[in-house]
């Protein structure tokens, strides 16, 4: 197996990995929150069902990427990461909706009585667990450099955070037991479904843009400029009379086109003169092979450069 093919099968054991641990907390959560009471503790158990089926997509996501292309999809399927990504900061989000409503309804109407006792053992073993294995797969995808893992792994972040905010709630709340604070314990869970709401929020941010703006086809500025400047510095080499370049990116992979435009005396003619100068700006711009569509073509006419870079020039020397 070669290192593509070794990233790949690594990457969706990562996924398939994810999506089994994330059930269990799912199902382990929305029991303990229809024993419990607690609305907290079930939005817990909500959240991590929606983001098991998000965990599915991306599984299926990352086995369609690993075909490269088909005869319907003949430049490959790298526009399902985006697309999966938005989805899941799409449901989010309306999980945070739901928790900011259902938390204030809540403290509105006189708080929430919850049996504090099991659900704290809950939220100690999940707080423990989910911190350890988000850590665990930062530290593999260090090396692996997955765009589907790295945006998996902020579920187990987000679950963690509601673990642990969950945890010293619970604990607040059994401290206030016995004591004149105590009838302020029904508002622990409602302030604490809210707050959490609250935190969730830089999360769908941190998913839902990105994924927007490669949906959108929104040209990452950084590329651009890279590619920009090793092109200056081809055209002072070579001598070009202009150049145009237009990049994009989804998930991991780049896509790169350069239109070069040169004098109609180029001294280079010939196709592998030519191509002899694609190698050279390919390994300039370098990068995995395998994530990276690069197309560089060379014209003395304008007219064949990307149209939206047309100049008043209709024909050139």
């Amino acid at each position: 197996m070669d290192i593509l093919g070794a990233r790949r099968s690594i990457e969706q054991k990562l996924l398939m990995q994810s999506v089994a641990l994330m059930s269990l907390v799912a199902i382990s959560g929305t029991i303990m929150g229809v024993v419990t009471g607690s609305s907290a503790v079930l939005l817990d158990g909500v959240f991590s069902f929606v983001d098991v089926i998000i965990k599915i997509m991306m599984l299926m996501t990352a086995k369609l990427v690993a075909r490269e292309t088909s005869k319907r999809f003949q430049f490959g399927y790298w526009q399902f990461e985006p697309l999966v990504l938005a989805v899941e900061g799409f449901f989010i989000l309306l999980i945070v909706i739901y928790a900011l409503f259902s938390g204030i309804t809540d403290l509105l109407g006189g708080g929430r009585h919850v049996d504090f006792g099991p659900a704290i053992y809950y939220a100690i073993f999940f707080t423990i667990a989910d911190t350890a294995y988000y850590f665990y797969v930062k530290r593999i995808n260090k090396s692996l450099q997955s765009n589907l893992v790295k945006f998996d792994n902020v579920s187990w972040y987000v679950d963690a955070l509601l673990e642990a905010a969950i945890l010293i709630s619970f604990v607040v709340a059994i401290l206030l037991e016995g004591t004149e604070y105590e009838e302020f314990a029904v508002y622990i869970d409602p302030i604490v479904l809210i707050v959490l709401a609250l935190q969730m929020v830089p999360s769908v941010i941190h998913i839902l843009v990105p994924a927007t703006k490669q949906i959108l086809g929104w040209a990452p500025t950084s590329l651009h400029n890279e590619v920009q400047e090793i092109m200056d510095r081809f055209m002072e080499k070579y001598n070009f009379k202009d150049y145009v370049t237009s990049v994009q990116a989804y998930g991991n992979t780049r896509i790169i086109e350069i239109d070069i435009l040169v004098r109609k005396n180029f001294p280079y003619q010939t196709i592998a003169e030519l191509d002899g100068i694609r190698n050279e700006i390919d390994e300039e711009i370098g990068g995995n092979p395998t994530e990276k569509w690069v197309t560089i073509s060379f014209t003395s006419t304008r007219k064949w450069m990307a149209k939206d870079y047309l100049l008043d020039e209709e024909d050139d020397d």
